[in-house]
């Protein structure tokens, strides 16, 4: 069994008081979920998801490396995905989606989140994390 690792980030910002979050749709799939890439040689866990966020999303943030969760799953027979994701506060707001890999890229309200996300673990994750705004920013 090969293992792969990514990591990213659960985005939100306050807009007009409520959260919202930044969901991304793969080009390839076309599922959506939250930015997250593969692990580069000498990069730390919140390195990759600084560099993962801004290359999928352009924006900046604030990681909260306290406040993490973690998914697994199987994209294609004999491997095992670990994904990190840091919980993060937007410092930008303009969405700028690399056209390579994301089809779409949007601002979704807190409540709408859990019915666009793909994946199953992904809306654990999300129910996790979102409770500990209050905590971290």
């Amino acid at each position: 069994m090969r293992k792969e690792k990514s990591c990213g980030a659960v985005i939100f910002r306050k807009y007009q008081d409520k959260y919202q979050y930044v969901l991304v749709q793969q080009r390839f799939g076309l599922h959506f979920g939250f930015p997250k890439g593969h692990v580069e040689k000498n990069e730390s866990e919140v390195m990759t998801a600084y560099r993962e966020v801004k290359e999928e999303t352009g924006l900046d943030i604030k990681i909260f490396n306290h406040i993490k969760g973690q998914t697994r799953y199987s994209p294609r027979p004999g491997v095992v995905k670990d994904v990190v994701y840091f919980l993060a506060q937007a410092q930008s707001v303009v969405l700028n989606k690399q056209v390579e890999e994301i089809a779409d890229i949007k601002w979704v309200d807190e409540t709408e989140v859990v019915n666009m996300l793909s994946h199953k673990t992904d809306k654990m994750l999300f129910q996790t994390l979102k409770d500990k705004i209050k905590f971290g920013s």
